[in-house]
């Protein structure tokens, strides 16, 4: 299984030696500020969204099971974005609208998480982002408060950082802290049932390398590809973005082995969410 899991691992780098992608950033296209007075403004709403993207997600319950324990999973993460906005259909590698592009970003999320005693655990992630070369990668640390009481909610805190690869366009990185609940219910033929809820606040910074050119959807039916490679070079000035989210969550283990879903609702990021299922082994 951990032979399984590796290869996976390497899988997911090797994408992001593929061919630029539909769902890649080219950023030149939402304009430059010195021309555009809404281009920034459009650069801070696409950034708001896709922060929502790479954000930790899988984060399973409160509880560390200790030095013992140590999971690794695989899931899939939907993440809901304004296709329809002008910020989001200009600022993608294909054109939405002809090219059959989906309103969400997917991705394959592969994660760790590794118990210490004293109620520490340290939580890592890779995430590729489907079709992209693109990767989000980031590590956390949680301390449980309390854990393994009979009549009250396990108890954690923590905090993570997480940081985009692999676009030509856009640097992202964030900051988030968040606060756990979670409860583990035994079932019939010893089935874990264990619900959790979070609450959590990212801080994202957002930013542009250096850009230029221009290509002209408007004209594109009437004379075929338009590319304006002599527009200005420019940068889109940094964003610092705050959300915060509510998650909710739900495992199944046996043996070992869990299924788990969840879903986030972003209270900011004008209707994006997530939607995310995934499964995991304890070991």
């Amino acid at each position: 299984m951990k032979k399984l899991f590796i290869i996976i691992f390497l899988v997911m780098f090797s994408f992001s030696l593929f061919a630029k992608q539909a769902m890649d950033f080219m950023l030149f296209n939402l304009g430059n500020p010195m021309t555009n007075p809404n281009a920034q403004s459009d650069f801070r709403k696409m950034s708001l969204q896709f922060t929502n993207a790479i954000a930790p997600m899988f984060l399973g319950k409160a509880e560390t099971d200790g030095a013992r324990g140590f999971e690794i999973g695989l899931g899939y993460v939907f993440t809901k974005i304004s296709l329809d906005k002008d910020y989001w259909k200009y600022a993608l590698n294909d054109e939405p609208r002809d090219s059959g592009i989906p309103a969400f970003y997917n991705a394959l999320d592969l994660h760790f998480i590794k118990g210490f005693p004293f109620g520490l655990k340290i939580l890592a992630n890779v995430r590729y982002f489907i079709p992209t070369e693109m990767i989000s990668s980031g590590i956390g640390v949680d301390y449980a408060l309390n854990e393994g009481l009979i009549k009250v909610p396990d108890i954690s805190v923590g905090f993570g950082y997480n940081r985009l690869f692999g676009s030509t366009d856009l640097n992202m990185e964030t900051f988030s802290w968040r606060v756990k609940l979670s409860k583990t219910l035994v079932a019939a033929r010893e089935v874990k049932i264990t619900p959790y809820l979070l609450y959590s606040h990212i801080l994202s910074f957002a930013s542009s390398n250096r850009l230029g050119g221009f290509y002209d959807y408007s004209q594109q039916q009437k004379l075929g590809s338009v590319w304006d490679s002599s527009g200005d070079a420019f940068y889109f000035s940094e964003e610092k973005i705050n959300i915060d989210r509510l998650i909710l969550g739900f495992s199944f283990a046996v043996s070992g082995f869990s299924m788990l879903i969840e879903g986030a609702l972003p209270f900011n990021t004008d209707k994006s969410f997530n939607l995310n299922a995934g499964f995991s082994f304890a070991m």
